[in-house]
């Protein structure tokens, strides 16, 4: 990457991707994506995609609420008392809180949009496996020859002998 493509970065909280900042940790950001990739375990490459956009949603989530607990912690620390704060300071800590905000429910919506896809392909696969068992239900029996008129009346006569029912004398 290069230093050219980090120099409007001053926090990472407007980041549209998850790129490393400096200080932080690829090896945590590799293990949230195997976290991510372990929970979900992608087959299809739509999957793939839409968890990759999960893990960077959470890392931006991570990032938004580390600056804000920063933050935070740097304003406490000069005054235990918010009314002290400057506006400027309270405007500061209320914008990084919207940064959270807007993280969080980004991966929200990413996690709704993982969970009803595999809600929908796992309703698919259920309604195939419905559909096999009704063709395979409704499928003709195979016989060895087919019936003729008279074979299939006289298989009908003895059911109903067998059912208990007398026919009529002929004349």
């Amino acid at each position: 990457m290069s230093n050219s493509s980090m120099n409007a970065t001053k926090h990472g909280c407007c980041a549209v991707d998850a790129r490393l900042l400096p200080g932080e940790s690829e090896k945590e950001f590799r293990n949230l994506e195997r976290i991510w990739n372990e929970a979900y375990n992608p087959k299809n490459d739509s999957l793939r995609h839409m968890v990759t956009e999960l893990v960077n949603a959470d890392w931006l989530l991570q990032r938004a609420t580390r600056t804000y607990l920063d933050i935070e912690a740097k304003l406490f620390a000069k005054s235990t008392n918010p009314l002290d704060w400057t506006v400027e300071e309270q405007r500061t800590l209320g914008r990084f809180q919207r940064y959270k905000t807007a993280a969080a429910n980004h991966m929200a919506r990413c996690k709704k949009v993982i969970e009803d896809y595999r809600k929908y392909q796992q309703t698919l696969e259920i309604n195939e496996e419905r559909l096999k068992t009704a063709r395979k239900k409704n499928e003709p029996k195979p016989t060895e020859a087919p019936e003729t008129w008279q074979q299939h009346l006289e298989k009908m006569r003895q059911k109903a002998l067998a059912l208990g029912y007398t026919p009529p004398e002929r004349p």
